[in-house]
């Protein structure tokens, strides 16, 4: 899956790549406290703006290795604080993200905390490269993912085929590179950039956020 591009952060975020931990251990770690989801709203807007600097932080959009404009900084500054957010439509948001996760046999957490960093739960976010909704899914990526891993044509604008394809294809990259960590870079990066190239640094502060969010979800 083509993904945008972020920016590269301070040095220090860059020494906690995340190749040595397992699925198992991340998400269930005794050293961190998990806290209800509703609460997670009211936190996660410190642990965000924490790792995305402000808007009149951000250097010029960088171009992906296929070309593509980077959108995520922009879709990350516009996103405000969960805690001024309205709870009704991430409730509901979570129920689906939760679901699709149980069907596709992933954790919920962690299908909840890519979601999260990808667009803050909410299905009306479009990126400037067309990538669309709660799980930031690209079109041409629907348009395969869905015949090929549901059997079915999907529309990414409807929140429940969105969570669908999307944690789908999280599942697809888990089974073909058979580590948590791999298939994040791989959601976020896309598969063939990911193994020509290798992880880019700003992919390693996705996969960190990523797995440090689903350490605090409530499954």
């Amino acid at each position: 899956m083509p993904k945008k591009r972020r920016r590269v952060l301070n040095g220090a975020l860059l020494t906690a790549a995340a190749t040595a931990l397992t699925v198992k251990g991340v998400l269930t770690s005794p050293t961190r406290a998990v806290i209800p989801t509703d609460e997670l709203q009211q936190d996660l807007g410190h642990v965000v703006g924490a790792i995305v600097p402000r808007p009149s932080e951000s250097p010029a959009p960088a171009p992906t290795s296929n070309g593509q404009v980077a959108a995520a900084d922009a879709k990350a500054a516009e996103q405000p604080e969960p805690s001024v957010r309205s709870r009704g439509p991430h409730l509901n948001a979570q129920r689906l993200l939760r679901e699709a996760a149980l069907r596709h046999q992933l954790d919920p957490r962690l299908v909840l905390a890519v979601s999260y960093w990808e667009s803050g739960w909410d299905q009306s976010r479009v990126s400037e490269t067309g990538a669309v909704g709660l799980m930031q899914v690209e079109p041409a990526t629907a348009q395969e993912a869905g015949p090929a891993l549901l059997g079915r044509a999907v529309d990414i604008r409807d929140a429940y085929d969105n969570a669908d394809v999307g944690t789908a294809v999280l599942k697809e990259d888990l089974a073909a590179f058979h580590d948590l960590t791999m298939a994040l870079a791989a959601y976020y990066q896309g598969p063939t950039s990911l193994r020509a190239n290798g992880m880019f640094p700003e992919t390693q502060q996705y996969v960190q956020g990523i797995l440090d969010l689903a350490t605090r979800m409530n499954p």
